[in-house]
């Protein structure tokens, strides 16, 4: 998957935070969820969050990007590091640690498993990191000008890796213990996205797994854009001309070479990591083939099971990302045959454009065979879902669950909540007569969900979501992600709690108006207001709507206002910085903000900042893609936390921009950033066909010609070209049967072409 986000504008405004103009906290329920559904932040404080997991006895583990794992005592609690694998992980574009589950007899059995991209190369001697540098919590992939293999370029190798922590108590929490205990290390990636994805114990108590194929994410890669960077002259990777790139997700059937686990669902002892009794193919001998239970996926991200199924035969519900045509949600029953689910012959309903001109014998005898399994409800990435207002231009299915609560209304009962990231969106199949979630019963549920990365259901059975972090400016906020809770109140809704601030610092002490205006009460019930000024826990201080208030340091002060109606209450806080002269001053030097780019460009990046305090200054940037299709954007983080001179601009998609996002921190955490966006140069790519209007695959989209696209300067573009393939006849009818015979650049029948300014045009001449 691509890490996705919605753009709420097309200005991009600089942003300073912890100006004294004002400052606020709240935690404020989405007006846009149906009847009296609210949603409550349950943890914040975390950054890029992409897993979460409840432990049996109450308290909430959370895994971020980077590789730290973090728990958090109980709902509302401040999230405490409980491991650090940032120097295994390798965090580069989508890939990170992505997966994170709970042994269900925790704390009797104190095990936590993560599933994560290890910054390893299978079969090297070498440990991690290899490409990663100790001590930062994100990896660059070196380019070839520095040597390197370039992450867009040969890709940068590296596996996935499945592990048990151990955890111990302390008097502080809980903390891992010992060392890891690696169950298992496959999930061959060559390109930096579909990666890891999804870890869960089953209804049975088998641990489950899901991996991508990692293929390159925007060209038809299979086997022919791969420049081998193999360590040793070796291939890790199993046979590029069997099945290379993302056939990959299709090496079961290639007998005559290892067997990866690239594109599949496994169900695995979570004791030993050997495949679980019942398995498809247990008793074979092998150890990867004996762990599977579907296959054929590109980016199976997430996955659920279906309540109310016998537990010795789970329901497997997966949501696997799509390239250029389809978001799919696949069905499958563990103990009948493995589903092979197509990719990447197939892409949602029908055969993949992009691989089907290329008459490769994996995905031809896949035809022959139709053995494939189609996907139970696929939604195209570009447009509408019948029903719904949540924009579209783009998508990434982010989760999958099932709701098991009691409160929720009978009509929710079975029903199958999924999520989109980069649409920002939150769905419901309601069930049908069968029983089952009923693709024809789809309805949005949380339009607007603030950039959904995966989808839970909590020990009270309601539907919790993870949100990323991202504002409304495209930034992946410092602190910004969290846990959020969709309740249904049947009786009395909970009030909401704003809290304002004229200032957040100053002299000290420190004068400041507190004002909780912006409170509300969705049944519009009269609140009462109670405050604690001097954070001690008890609500004594003051009442009414606004206060003023003079804090005293040395240090920061937090202050809370409570609101409550007859029968319940929110806390709104917030922190504010006595004997403090204000935020960093920021001061960008590079780039220009006029400057345009290229694939493969190297744009410096700079940055200097001072405190009026005169305390030491932390400065750090990011370098995120804006993908925009269709007016909607998403994001693709190309360099997090960075303190590099530059970056190697990427491939991408048009329309892309690259977002530079700067921020200076000093030592009692007030920050200032900066963000603006660079602009790409592009060309155009023109096609045609001889005789007319035949059709011919361009970045894995069909397109009959002539067809004109825009690209990035510098993107590599697929094309593929039928072999055979008729005319249009009078009417619209079948015409003529016509046989490729060259392109006109001298390019094989399915070749890479390099976008160049101007127009470049190609014909695909048949006879």
């Amino acid at each position: 998957m691509m890490l996705h986000r919605l753009v709420a504008g097309a200005l991009t405004l600089p942003l300073l935070v912890g100006t004294p103009a004002s400052a606020s906290a709240s935690s404020e329920p989405e007006p846009r969820l149906p009847g009296r559904f609210e949603q409550r932040v349950v943890v914040d404080d975390l950054y890029i969050p992409t897993a979460a997991a409840f432990a049996p006895d109450g308290e909430i583990f959370v895994a971020e990007k980077s590789g730290v794992v973090k728990v958090v005592a109980r709902p509302g609690a401040r999230p405490a590091v409980f491991a650090d694998l940032t120097e295994e992980v390798h965090n580069l574009y989508d890939r990170g640690m992505l997966g994170l589950a709970v042994d269900p007899d925790f704390p009797q059995r104190p095990y936590v498993y993560v599933l994560y991209a290890y910054d390893h190369v299978l079969g090297d001697p070498d440990p991690a990191p290899r490409w990663g540098t100790p001590g930062s919590s994100y990896d660059e992939c070196p380019d070839p000008s520095d040597g390197g293999p370039g992450a867009e370029e040969s890709g940068c190798l590296a596996s996935g890796r499945l592990s048990r922590l151990t955890a111990g108590a302390t008097d502080a929490g809980w903390v891992m213990t010992g060392e890891e205990d690696v169950l298992v290390e496959d999930w061959c990636m060559q390109y930096p996205s579909h990666a890891t994805g999804s870890l869960h114990f089953g209804p049975d108590g088998y641990l489950y797994a899901s991996g991508g194929e990692g293929a390159h994410y925007s060209q038809v890669d299979h086997g022919q854009v791969e420049a081998p960077y193999w360590p040793g002259g070796s291939n890790p990777c199993g046979d590029p001309d069997l099945e290379g790139g993302s056939l990959r997700a299709q090496d079961l059937r290639t007998p005559g070479d290892p067997l990866g686990l690239s594109g599949t669902v496994i169900r695995i002892d979570p004791d030993t990591g050997r495949g679980a009794p019942g398995n498809p193919f247990a008793g074979t001998g092998d150890a990867n083939l004996e762990r599977i239970v579907a296959y054929g996926l590109r980016n199976p991200f997430r996955f659920a099971f279906r309540p109310g199924v016998a537990p010795t035969r789970p329901e497997v519900w997966v949501g696997d990302v799509g390239q250029g045509g389809f978001e799919e949600i696949d069905r499958f029953r563990v103990g009948a045959p493995a589903q092979n689910f197509g990719w990447p012959c197939y892409e949602g309903p029908a055969r993949n454009p992009g691989f089907d001109p290329v008459d490769l014998p994996l995905c031809e005898s896949l035809y022959d065979e139709r053995s494939a399994a189609a996907p139970y409800f696929a939604y195209p990435r570009r447009g509408k879902i019948a029903g719904e207002s949540c924009p579209d231009g783009s998508s990434s299915v982010s989760g999958v669950q099932f709701a098991a609560s009691r409160t929720y209304p009978d009509r929710y009962d079975g029903a199958l909540f999924f999520s989109d990231f980069s649409r920002q969106c939150i769905w419901v199949m309601k069930t049908g007569p069968g029983g089952l979630p009923d693709p024809d019963r789809v309805r949005p549920f949380l339009p607007g969900a603030a950039s959904p990365v995966d989808l839970l259901t909590g020990p009270d059975g309601d539907l919790y979501y993870l949100s990323l972090g991202v504002d409304a400016s495209g930034n992946f906020e410092e602190r910004g992600g969290s846990l959020r809770r969709i309740r249904f109140a049947a009786g009395n809704r909970m009030p909401t709690a704003a809290l304002e601030a004229d200032r957040t610092w100053g002299p000290d002490p420190l004068p400041v108006v507190l004002d909780a205006g912006g409170s509300r009460d969705a049944d519009g019930d009269d609140l009462a207001f109670a405050w604690d000024l001097d954070d001690d826990g008890r609500f004594d201080d003051a009442t009414g709507r606004r206060v003023r208030a003079v804090l005293d340091g040395p240090g920061d002060a937090v202050v809370h206002v409570r609101v409550s109606d007859a029968r319940a209450q929110d806390v709104a806080s917030l922190r504010l910085h006595p004997g403090d002269q204000g935020p960093p001053v920021l001061d960008v030097t590079a780039p220009s903000r006029s400057l345009r780019w290229a694939v493969g460009d190297r744009i410096p990046l700079g940055a200097t900042a001072v405190d009026p305090d005169g305390s030491e200054v932390r400065v750090s940037w990011a370098v995120v893609v804006e993908h925009c299709p269709g007016g909607l954007c998403h994001s693709h983080e190309v360099l997090g936390a960075g303190t590099d001179p530059d970056v190697v601009a990427p491939d991408h998609e048009h329309p892309s921009y690259l977002r530079v996002q700067y921020r200076a921190t000093d030592e009692r955490g007030l920050s200032s950033t900066e963000s603006f966006r660079l602009e790409p140069r592009t060309g155009d790519l023109r096609l045609r066909t001889r005789p007319k209007g035949l059709r011919v695959s361009v970045a894995g989209a069909s397109h009959r010609t002539g067809w004109t696209g825009t690209f990035i300067v510098g993107s590599k573009v697929s094309l593929s070209a039928p072999r055979v393939q008729r005319r249009r006849g009078h009417g619209g009818r079948g015409g003529r049967r016509v046989v490729f015979r060259r392109w006109s650049d001298g390019g094989e029948r399915s070749h890479v072409v390099e976008a160049a300014e101007g127009r470049l045009r190609l014909k695909a001449i048949y006879r």
